[in-house]
C-alpha cells in the first residue's frame, strides 16, 4: 500500500509516494530530507516552516522501521 504525502517546496507542489523514497537523513534536528526518486531533486522539510509535513515524514518513518527521528 502506498504512503502519498503532498507537500509544497521551493514554490513546487509535490504528491510522494513515501514507499518509493530510498532513503531519509536528519540533517539536524529539526530538518529531514530526502531525495525523489527522480535522482534529481532533494527536498529539505523543516519543522518550523512545514510542521505537518515533517510529523507525517516522522510518523512514516517510525511506521515503517520501528525506530524514531529525534525531533
Amino acid at each position: 500500500m502506498a504512503f502519498w504525502i503532498r507537500l509544497i517546496y521551493e514554490r513546487n507542489v509535490y504528491v510522494i509516494d513515501l514507499d518509493r523514497v530510498a532513503a531519509f537523513c536528519q540533517i539536524s534536528k529539526g530538518r529531514i530530507s530526502f531525495g525523489l526518486p527522480d535522482g534529481e531533486t532533494t527536498i529539505v522539510v523543516h519543522r518550523q516552516t512545514d510542521p505537518e509535513s515533517y510529523l507525517a515524514l516522522l510518523d512514516y518513518v517510525e511506521s515503517r522501521t520501528g525506530h524514531r527521528l529525534e525531533e
